[in-house]
């Protein structure tokens, strides 16, 4: 994979410079396919990355740009050192004053490692101050010298950790970036903050293994998983009393809000097939306690589950029964019907083309002309159907 750069910024002390250096992340986070948060992320990083460096060295003069391969980016910010000796003197006097206390703070750390990078041998005590993190371990006189917060952390959790460390990671430059690495040649500085972010689900179809179950809302779990059992023999598998979740409460259908819910559910199982059942009574927060009962032709979403069965006739009478359950018409003309015979010509497969035809259609309007099925809806509103002979579907 290439690893992709964008425009390099000139930094100084303006406040254009940092509009500019926001600007460009902004701009390379959308082309490296970023998403708002983690763009947001590097905004920040930069931000502090500027602010550290132009109060560390009171005048910036350098360049800012982004680097970044897939998730993993790369800020860059490099900036010259005062080298007149004047305020390489005052540079490093101010330094080794916050160095004489224990250094707290990632900008009082890089500080001091600046300070004791360019003063070279003249200032050992702020090497000490950063006794770990050194690449390659405390340098002496190379000609690029370069420290690592990671290499630093990981040194002080081997070593209990100490409260020290306490200060860094209070930077949001620890708090949000993997790594940063400080690194001196001659009197130039160059500091690089290192993220590399989560790569993104990718969308992918389903893999379904079944079907889990269908739920039913109830006002009275028990009374409910009576009423399933003498309605289609399911047999109860297992419940939960008054169990509290965080985000289950629903309003209108839509999650709205997430709040404890108060809800007791059972579970049945259907013999002979492979539906579970899930009935659903909330306590708090209380919903509608009446059904819904659309008409046949409303379009409001699923509209029933569907159950083969061996025994049409004998189901018919026992769902007519059935007090609370009522068959979709409710006139004596209401019965067990048998689907009109169907030609093959009007059966059709989504991969055929509109005049062809062949042995599956054939076959398939044998299968519908002998369906005989009919509809009911329960005491809760969930409309069934019972059908037998449907051989195409679900084997």
């Amino acid at each position: 994979m290439e690893t992709m750069k964008s425009n390099e910024i000139a930094l100084s002390n303006s406040l254009s410079c940092a509009v500019n250096a926001l600007q460009t992340v902004e701009q390379a986070s959308e082309q490296a396919g970023f998403s708002r948060e983690q763009t947001n992320i590097l905004r920040l990083l930069t931000e502090e990355m500027i602010a550290m460096t132009t109060d560390i060295l009171q005048e910036c003069k350098g360049s800012l740009w982004m680097e970044w391969e897939g998730t993993a980016c790369e800020l860059h910010l490099t900036a010259v050192a005062p080298m007149e000796e004047a305020a390489k003197a005052a540079f490093i006097e101010a330094s080794r004053a916050k160095v004489n206390t224990p250094v707290k703070g990632l900008k009082n750390r890089i500080s001091a490692l600046l300070a004791g990078m360019l003063s070279s041998v003249n200032s050992p005590e702020l090497y000490a101050a950063m006794s770990a993190g050194f690449v390659g371990g405390i340098p002496s006189m190379p000609s690029m010298r370069t420290w690592s917060l990671a290499a630093y952390a990981e040194n002080q959790k081997q070593d209990q950790k100490d409260a020290e460390l306490e200060g860094v990671e209070k930077s949001i430059l620890t708090g949000l970036a993997d790594d940063v690495v400080v690194s001196v040649k001659n009197n130039w500085v160059e500091l690089v903050v290192r993220k590399a972010f989560n790569a993104p689900a990718q969308a992918a179809m389903p893999r379904f293994t079944g079907l889990s179950h269908v739920c039913i809302f109830v006002d009275d779990m028990m009374e409910a998983a009576a009423y399933y059992q003498k309605l289609l023999g399911a047999v109860p598998d297992h419940y939960l009393s008054h169990w509290r979740n965080k985000g289950f409460f629903q309003a209108g259908g839509f999650v709205r809000e997430a709040k404890d819910g108060d809800v007791s559910i059972a579970f049945l199982n259907v013999p002979g097939t492979k539906l579970t059942l899930e009935l659903m009574q909330y306590h708090y927060p209380e919903g509608r306690k009446e059904p819904v009962i659309f008409a046949a032709n409303d379009v409001s979403g699923a509209r029933h589950v569907a159950l083969k069965i061996t025994n049409i006739e004998e189901a018919f009478e026992h769902i007519k029964s059935m007090p609370d359950t009522r068959l979709i018409n409710e006139t004596d003309e209401y019965r067990v019907f048998q689907i009109s015979e169907t030609q093959p010509s009007e059966v059709r497969f989504f991969d055929q083309d509109l005049r062809e035809s062949d042995e599956r259609n054939v076959q398939t309007a044998k299968i519908l002309s002998g369906v005989r099925y009919f509809y009911f809806i329960d005491k809760y509103g969930l409309q069934w159907e019972f059908e037998q002979g449907h051989s195409d579907i679900g084997d």
